[in-house]
């Protein structure tokens, strides 16, 4: 909570429409917007892959009025935004890479041929962070910034 000791009538009155603004919860449609504009906006910048999988896992998370979490709940995402470092395997002796969709999303079987489906690898240079958050933190920063002037402006 935050106190303000003001002297001026003008002041003051705005001051009391904001709070009133703000404890009715309208605030709130605001800070929704932003976050699925920015839901948008990571959603196509993520590459699909072959699955899509990491794609589609982007989550908007409400926070009990005060605000939206816009995160992605897939294991691979933190690697497409950091990168990884040239690797080896940890226990097996060579690293399964699928080359299409169904070595993919199945694994290794029987039907799969080497070379065409899949290739084994003693080490992998590793990959180039994407940065796909990180590159847009900001213009969502600037967007909730003018999103809030203007609701301000609206409600005196």
């Amino acid at each position: 909570m935050i106190r303000f000791v003001v002297h001026d009538q003008a002041t003051s009155a705005y001051l009391k429409k904001v709070q009133s603004a703000f404890a009715s919860g309208d605030h709130v449609k605001v800070l929704q917007r932003v976050a699925y504009r920015a839901l948008a906006s990571l959603v196509s910048a993520t590459p699909k892959g072959f699955t899509g999988n990491t794609r589609q896992r982007w989550v908007v998370i409400p926070i009990a009025g005060r605000g939206y979490v816009v995160t992605n709940t897939h294991k691979v995402m933190m690697f497409l935004e950091l990168g990884t470092k040239a690797h080896g395997p940890v226990t097996a002796k060579m690293l399964y890479i699928p080359l299409n969709r169904a070595a993919a999303i199945r694994g290794w079987h029987k039907g799969l041929v080497r070379g065409v489906d899949y290739v084994l690898a003693k080490r992998v240079r590793g990959i180039r962070a994407k940065h796909i958050v990180s590159s847009r933190r900001e213009g969502v920063y600037q967007d909730m910034r003018s999103e809030m002037i203007a609701y301000l402006r609206r409600i005196t």
